[in-house]
């Protein structure tokens, strides 16, 4: 087998990288890869897939290579070739000016596959929304949404900072199970599936109409979701043995 070296892309040079931390903490730490590589766009994903979109492209890794300064691995042979599989985080914010509903649709739709275009993982209605629990388990949390009023400037992320339990750089392995759980637990009721398998693109429809019916979002981040979609069985073994049940 190859080296396995994946390429994340996220919005923010903060929040993002903090939430993914490494091998030994964070979300990485239950994604077995031999190298991760963590480039931040500084930038919405509309204006990524905008400028990706427009140019003379044929992946995401050339683009960002040739555009954004993404410097390839020593001894990768083509930019293609270049990462075993790519990742990207960035916030829904439909009060961005460049949004639009068949806009984001179509960014989905572009982005499922993390072998080919790579797989993208929205933060509704932004980054902050990963850590906004009062208590932990939040019996609040299933129906937690946020009026589209409430996202102007950085309102927000202040009414995060201020209502969270969580302290962002002291996460036990027993709050962050319990959080990849309950992110976990929201999408899959959102999306009204049963089964293992989150559908990511009936999760964005049900935003859109919660969205467009009473000018609310779900708060809910699929970013903590890429550690069960990487291997689902050792991750939900993990997070059942660690995650704070009561």
């Amino acid at each position: 087998m190859g080296t396995r070296r994946i390429l994340l892309i996220v919005e923010g040079k903060v929040a993002e990288p903090r939430i993914l931390g490494n091998e030994t903490h964070g979300l990485l730490s239950f994604i077995d890869a031999d190298e991760y590589e963590i480039f931040p766009f500084s930038c919405s994903i509309y204006e990524l897939y905008e400028d990706y979109r427009d140019g003379l492209y044929d992946d995401l890794v050339s683009y960002l290579a040739s555009e954004k300064g993404l410097r390839l691995p020593d001894g990768a042979s083509t930019s293609k070739t270049a990462f075993s599989a790519v990742y990207l985080f960035f916030d829904y914010d439909p009060q961005y000016q460049k949004y639009s509903d068949e806009g984001i649709m179509d960014i989905l739709s572009t982005f499922t596959d993390e072998t080919d275009m790579g797989k993208v993982y929205l933060s509704y209605p932004m980054v902050e929304a990963f850590y906004h629990f009062t208590t932990l388990p939040d019996p609040g949390f299933m129906e937690r949404k946020v009026k589209l009023s409430g996202l102007k400037g950085s309102t927000y992320k202040k009414d995060v900072n201020t209502s969270t339990c969580i302290r962002k750089n002291r996460i036990t392995p027993e709050e962050l199970a319990t959080i990849i759980y309950s992110h976990y637990e929201k999408a899959m009721a959102l999306a009204g599936q049963p089964d293992t398998c989150i559908d990511y693109e009936k999760l964005l429809d049900v935003q859109i109409a919660s969205k467009n019916t009473d000018d609310t979002i779900f708060v809910l981040s699929t970013m903590p979701l890429i550690v069960i979609d990487y291997n689902h069985d050792i991750a939900m073994d993990a997070i059942d043995k660690y995650r704070i049940k009561s």
